[in-house]
């Protein structure tokens, strides 16, 4: 089964089981209640990703300014967004989803845990950056010594004259 094919019965499922929920809900301390409880978690979770956000913010700036690749703290902003739609989706099940990944640690892990999964994945070129030669290393902050391979070593020097 695909990619599409399972995020449609992951979407259907749980928008069957959130519509379930919402209504047992409803029926047992009534619609309005319920409506109200709805609004308050995405008001209240609406705030917390705002100031979490800032924070996330702040974290990617002093890595920067380290000289470190925040790249666990660009994903965890990224779930942010995330986090925020579902908030913004009423239900009750999303909204457990979005405060659970709300804690920073948690969030922080399932980041790393993706920036893991990505790295095993990533091809990682070193050598110059012609056809046949690899690709330019994926390591921050410059480029690596070219690879053993066709190429290495070789300097290619022009001279040319600018035109008028």
């Amino acid at each position: 089964m695909g990619f599409v094919a399972r995020f449609f019965m992951l979407v259907t499922v749980l928008s069957i089981g959130e519509l379930y929920l919402l209504v047992t809900v409803a029926n047992e301390i009534s619609f309005p209640l319920t409506l109200g409880l709805c609004v308050l978690t995405g008001v209240l979770g609406g705030g917390l990703v705002r100031y979490q956000g800032l924070r996330c913010l702040k974290e990617i700036q002093t890595n920067l300014s380290q000289g470190q690749v925040p790249a666990a703290e660009i994903v965890s902003g990224l779930i942010l967004v995330v986090i925020g739609t579902l908030l913004l989706t009423p239900g009750f099940i999303t909204d457990t989803v979005a405060f659970t990944m709300l804690v920073p640690p948690i969030r922080l892990f399932v980041a790393r845990r993706g920036v893991a999964a990505f790295k095993k994945r990533a091809v990682v070129r070193q050598g110059g950056g012609f056809p046949g030669q690899g690709g330019f290393s994926g390591q921050a902050g410059g480029f690596s010594r070219p690879s053993s391979g066709s190429g290495a070593g070789r300097v290619i020097d022009v001279e040319g004259e600018e035109l008028p």
